[in-house]
């Protein structure tokens, strides 16, 4: 998978996703040229952009940049979709987060435990707590908006004084 393409998931913002793809490439190649030995370089660039996305995030606060991109009708059906996986990924912890992204792009358990300085079982424990937080908020959604149908669907009674 492309740096750029999975930075662009996260930022929305193609210019800010190739910049940061960018960086993290320049990062593992001074890492390489300062004779760093990096065993899995695709697990270490994307535990390099992951954290330069983060930052991003907090300090240029995007998310506030993604709502008003979608009340303008930027890629709205896009963005709001992104608003809602991000809204999603936001019950779990940063580290079961970066467990679950880093299997999403094809780690294998051994190379994620290696990147984060974690054991395997730590991966495992992770990611199913993971799974299971996901599961639930998605339940619990999917609940909200049974609800929300249900009583969308009922007339107004209106009472008489």
């Amino acid at each position: 998978m492309s740096l750029v393409r999975y930075a662009l998931r996260t930022t929305a913002n193609h210019e800010l996703a190739e910049d940061l793809a960018q960086d993290a490439f320049m990062q593992l190649y001074q890492a390489l040229r300062a004779g760093k030995e990096i065993d899995h370089p695709k697990a270490w660039t994307i535990c390099v952009l992951r954290r330069a996305m983060n930052r991003q995030i907090k300090d240029r606060n995007l998310l506030e940049q993604l709502d008003d991109a979608e009340m303008v009708g930027g890629h709205g059906t896009e963005i709001s979709r992104l608003a809602e996986i991000r809204g999603l990924l936001s019950v779990l912890t940063p580290r079961e987060e970066e467990v679950l992204l880093l299997r999403l792009e094809a780690l294998k358990y051994r190379e994620i435990a290696e990147q984060l300085g974690i054991s395997m079982n730590s991966v495992n424990t992770l990611l199913a707590r993971a799974l299971r937080k996901l599961q639930a908020a998605m339940s619990q959604e999917g609940t909200i908006q049974e609800r929300t149908k249900v009583h969308a669907d009922k007339p107004i009674a209106r009472t008489s004084r």
